[in-house]
């Protein structure tokens, strides 16, 4: 009888030794609970209103979810600019009935969520589930800490530029494959009274964009070796991609007056048809497409360096932002089902841009998916999907949610002061190593 409690008492505590390492960690992981198989989950989720394609995508879920028979799903939106959104999420999770799900556009306020350990850990759950195999490569985005808070929704968007292809051929124009052949298309614009280049110079975030898109081409981690390490911006990658805009300059490649062009104006000199080549990112790729009817084709940035004759590396900066997507709270009584929800979320809310709206760079890996467009696919934004799912073809982007708001306000202002031909390559270099060591 004494064997049988001891062998009794050894198979209780084999068994809570999960739980009691989860509980001594930093901040526990997802434990999922045993459900009775009759039980019906109530779950209240909450996004933002004012988001058009949300409130659009979103406006048959509670309907089509019912797929998932143990779910009542419970989907309000809740309007508001993001401080006023950011607030009532706040006042809601402090009430009796707090959200389960909840999406959060704004990486700042889910780091103040985390740092108050009012949301869940979700990437254990999300390894077990597979949910790494659905996306592309540069979904998982991990916080410094190595943690995931969110589960990923919105679709990535990269740096590049542009082009319209009827000004080109018109013009009788060789579109560019290398960084010398972009300048001798710029100089030949240039006579012909075509802008070149459009960018918004007033927006120094912009400008710096144009110069990590140069310097992914040289090191597709030059991002990443940023944040980790002591590399800073002085090292041979950065120069060679800020003497590149620095020529590019020189040759009057950019609107007059650029420090005092929006992004705004510079996309209206684009579908207008006064500028050849337009430095923006990928979410402006169906609108080019429809403004210019078609004539619009995506240009990679090109290798400031010297390739040695081999081909044009297909290269971009940008995906995914940190931090940013859907939040499962803390206190909800069923985690489990909560991250299920936020990732059929997820999921729905691609397929809807993916086959309603044609959109190219959505974070799902179509090979996983079998979604079915019910537009006729643009072209470039499906070679642009193609790509960033490719390893090692996307840079991570600076402007992600990944440094302070005082690192990227004096990195702009760095940036547009370059643009403006106030500071040397030398001069810009210095300022952006010092902002990049802000607190």
């Amino acid at each position: 009888m004494l064997n049988k409690i001891n062998r009794i008492c050894r198979v209780g505590l084999i068994l809570a030794l999960p739980l009691l390492v989860s509980c001594s960690s930093e901040q526990k992981q997802v434990i999922l609970p045993v459900k009775n198989i009759n039980e019906t989950v109530t779950l209240e989720c909450v996004i933002p209103f004012d988001d058009v394609k949300k409130q659009e995508a979103f406006k048959n879920f509670e309907a089509d979810i019912k797929r998932l028979s143990d779910y009542n799903i419970h989907l309000s939106f809740v309007t508001g600019d993001t401080n006023t959104y950011n607030t009532k999420i706040k006042v809601m999770m402090s009430s009796d009935t707090p959200p389960d799900v909840f999406y959060s556009g704004d990486g700042s306020f889910t780091k103040e969520l985390y740092s108050t350990k009012r949301i869940q850990l979700l990437e254990n759950a999300l390894t077990d589930m597979g949910y790494w195999n659905m996306v592309i490569p540069t979904t998982k985005v991990i916080r410094d800490n190595e943690h995931i808070y969110a589960v990923p929704i919105d679709e990535a968007h990269y740096n590049i530029m542009l082009i319209n292809t009827e000004l080109f051929s018109v013009n009788d124009i060789k579109i560019p494959d290398s960084f010398e052949e972009l300048k001798v298309a710029a100089q030949q614009f240039r006579e012909r009274g075509i802008v070149p280049i459009a960018i918004g110079g007033k927006n120094g975030v912009s400008v710096y964009n144009m110069i990590e898109g140069f310097a992914c081409t040289i090191d597709n981690e030059i991002t990443s070796k940023l944040l980790k390490s002591n590399y800073g911006f002085s090292g041979e990658t950065f120069r060679q991609a800020a003497t590149s805009v620095k020529q590019l300059i020189e040759l009057g490649a950019f609107q007059e007056n650029v420090e005092t062009i929006s992004d705004e104006e510079a996309e209206n000199l684009f579908y207008s048809s006064k500028a050849a080549i337009y430095c923006t990112t990928s979410n402006k790729l169906n609108m080019a497409n429809n403004q210019l009817k078609g004539k619009v084709r995506v240009l990679y940035y090109p290798q400031p360096c010297e390739t040695n004759g081999s081909n044009p590396k297909r290269v971009v900066s940008g995906g995914t932002k940190k931090d940013i997507g859907l939040l499962v709270s803390s206190s909800t009584n069923h985690p489990a089902e909560s991250i299920n929800l936020a990732v059929e979320m997820s999921k729905y809310y691609n397929k809807y841009l993916y086959e309603s709206l044609g959109e190219g760079a959505i974070i799902y890996n179509l090979d996983y998916m079998g979604w079915t467009r019910s537009i006729d696919p643009n072209l470039e934004a499906s070679e642009l999907m193609w790509n960033v799912k490719q390893k090692g073809n996307v840079n991570t982007g600076l402007f992600g949610y990944n440094i302070s708001p005082a690192k990227e306000k004096s990195i702009a202002e760095a940036s547009t002061a370059f643009m403006t031909g106030l500071l040397s390559v030398n001069d810009f270099l210095e300022e952006m190593n010092i902002s990049i060591k802000m607190k």
